[in-house]
């Protein structure tokens, strides 16, 4: 395998309390990895980006600060990514969820030892063989950390004694780690609350096929709620339940369409006796095969999926074999949560497997971002945003 060269940056500072104005709600690391094979390229697109762009003799992120420079900076990440292969990744600690108080985090030292650890440790699955290197986070312990992060984090062995980790800094040292100061000064716009920008999608949409995102903490919530204020779109639902209803039935009219018809026209009878119930298919397919007997449970799925395809409101529900109209937001809302459930862990595992072919690729191979046929993909994944 191809070494790994990894340059890291951060975006943020390691103060936990949040009452202070102007403190970051995150602290976010970033990463940008490339294939040892793409060094020089990478050395030579650094300084060319200096001088299209007029930067001077460095990339620094903080100078592209004030929104006069975002479509700057926007330019500079787009030739970035058009014009060298690389991977990005990320880690987004929310501080909210540190206790000050306790544990230790809320000595520099020790935040910064324990989320590098988290950081840089998976890499040691992901590469065989490659060489660290972060900017400096304070003279003071950079070189306790260096040491920490090597014995805590870097596994070597007899078949993979190439691993290196060395802190350096972006202008004197290691000028690649200002790759990642331009990309980490991105994603914090992205995923800092605190220091968020209006325009966080415009960044995200050039940067998102190549980003691998962790969450700490990290929790998945796949459910969306219904508040108050969806009680009063009850009444649009059931408005727009019958109107399509109404049409749906005038359409089939001269048209074989008889079991749809009669599917149809069951579940609104149920709903104006209660609108509530959900009816299960047994009761659905015992009553249909007074018109049909040869309806199967496959031919009553396949009529209702043709039914949603044309629009009409047919709901069911997690975990209950049944079907009914839409008549309030509640249904609809569980009605989307039930197909999110799938959808949205497909989209997942279609990104991990990008993301792994990417970051062993260093992005030779990306589906997402270089063949044309899986453009909607992307697009549907890059509206996921790693939340």
């Amino acid at each position: 395998m191809k070494k790994a060269k990894i340059y890291i940056d951060e975006f943020g500072n390691t103060h936990l309390d949040l009452s202070k104005s102007g403190t970051f709600s995150h602290f976010v690391y970033a990463s940008v990895i490339i294939s040892e094979e793409n060094e020089e390229k990478a050395r030579l697109l650094r300084k060319e980006i200096c001088k299209k762009f007029r930067l001077g003799d460095n990339i620094k992120s903080s100078n592209l600060g004030d929104s006069k420079y975002f479509d700057k900076r926007l330019e500079i990440l787009q030739y970035l990514v058009n014009n060298l292969d690389f991977t990005i990744d990320v880690l987004v600690i929310d501080k909210k969820h540190l206790d000050r108080e306790s544990g230790g985090l809320r000595f520099k030292q020790v935040f910064y030892k324990y989320f590098q650890k988290i950081f840089v440790n998976k890499y040691n699955e992901l590469y065989d063989s490659y060489d660290i290197t972060p900017d400096k986070v304070g003279e003071e312990f950079a070189r306790e950390l260096e040491l920490f992060v090597r014995n805590n984090a870097i596994n070597l062995d007899l078949f993979n004694p190439e691993r290196t980790y060395r802190i350096s800094d972006d202008i004197e040292g290691e000028k690649l780690i200002q790759l990642a100061d331009i990309i980490s000064g991105s994603i914090g716009k992205i995923y800092c609350t605190s220091h968020a920008s209006e325009r966080m999608e415009e960044i995200f949409n050039i940067l998102h096929s190549r980003l691998s995102v962790q969450h700490f903490p990290y929790k998945s919530n796949y459910e969306i709620k219904t508040s108050e204020d969806d009680r009063k779109k009850d009444i649009l639902i059931r408005r727009l339940s019958q109107d399509i209803l109404e049409k749906f039935v005038k359409s089939t009219e001269g048209k074989n369409e008889t079991l749809g018809l009669n599917l149809v026209e069951y579940l609104a009878i149920q709903n104006r006796m209660d609108p509530k119930r959900l009816v299960p298919s047994y009761e659905i397919l015992t009553y249909l095969r007074n018109f049909n007997s040869n309806v199967t449970d496959d031919k009553l799925r396949s009529t209702i999926r043709d039914l949603r395809y044309k629009g009409l409101f047919i709901i069911s529900h997690k975990g209950q074999p049944g079907y009914k109209l839409a008549s309030s937001y509640d249904d609809i809302i569980e009605h989307f949560n039930h197909f999110m459930r799938y959808v949205l862990p497909m989209l997942e595992k279609l990104k991990a497997i990008n993301e792994k072919m990417t970051n062993s690729t260093f992005n030779e191979l990306n589906p997402l971002e270089k063949d044309d046929r899986f453009q909607l993909v992307k697009n549907l994944i890059g509206q996921i945003k790693n939340t």
